[in-house]
């Protein structure tokens, strides 16, 4: 019988998966994936509380769902740096890392805003337009909402979050979406110092690694090298926001089963 496997899968910093069948080889493929979430906005405001922590938090959760047996991780976007580190973690713990993909992650140095994003922002939605996503139109209008309104809060997002905790989770209730992006917010402004720092003196990850990324994230490959040095770099179609999307996915899971068959 062919062995099962499990993979741990941690999505970018909003939290959605796509279809995590991508990651099977096919319907008759007896690996599984585990989807591992992120905390969310109410442990991100706890006192004291770190990268270092949410490394924790991670590495704490992947052991629970794989308890036994090698560990596989893949990583999009933030997640592949989660990755990396919990797979550290994980392995300073006597677990067996057996792989790890991460996907378009490229580099975080601040909490700010990413260069070219206006441009980025109104491509998607001219993109959108001329699809006639309005559905998908509206969500990324309320998401930009959301987004600039924690933005404009500053550093005092942390403290209103944690002061008004009612009335943050009362208006979550009504649009998971604020949610969503206050948990981003958060998140980012949590791990950014960490994410600016980790490569200074990385420690290598004696582990299989691939990366998987978009033509744009192609500055950052020396990074991932001296973070795993034996790492496989692959490109892939797309944009960082269309990487699931239905033109694009066939070949990102061609490359995926194609890259781990070493390690799946």
């Amino acid at each position: 019988m062919t062995p099962r496997h499990a993979i741990a899968f941690l999505p970018g910093a909003g939290g959605d998966a796509p279809d995590l069948d991508v990651f099977r080889e096919g319907p008759d493929d007896p690996n599984r994936v585990e989807l591992i979430d992120y905390p969310g906005w109410r442990r991100y405001v706890t006192r004291g509380y770190s990268a270092d922590a949410l490394i924790d938090d991670l590495a704490i959760e992947i052991a629970r769902r794989i308890p036994t047996g090698p560990i596989r991780i893949v990583g999009v976007s933030i997640g592949g740096h989660f990755g990396y580190a919990a797979g550290l973690r994980l392995r300073a713990q006597g677990r067996e890392i057996a792989g790890l993909c991460a996907i378009d992650s490229m580099m975080i140095e601040s909490s700010g805003p990413s260069a070219g994003w206006r441009r980025r922002a109104l491509e998607l939605v001219l993109e959108q337009l001329r699809q006639r996503r309005l559905g998908d139109l509206a969500r990324f209008m309320r998401s930009r909402f959301w987004r600039g309104l924690a933005r404009a809060f500053g550093d005092r997002l942390p403290r209103m979050a944690e002061r008004y905790a009612a009335s943050f989770s009362a208006v979550a209730a009504l649009d998971p979406i604020f949610e969503q992006e206050l948990s981003m917010r958060l998140l980012i402004r949590t791990v950014a110092p960490w994410m600016a720092s980790v490569d200074r003196n990385p420690v290598a990850l004696d582990a299989p690694a691939i990366l998987l990324r978009t033509g744009l994230a192609a500055g950052d490959d020396e990074a991932w090298r001296r973070r795993c040095p034996d790492i496989k770099i692959f490109e892939i179609p797309g944009k960082h926001h269309s990487l699931f999307d239905a033109g694009n996915v066939g070949t990102l899971h061609e490359v995926f089963v194609s890259a781990t068959t070493d390690w799946r």
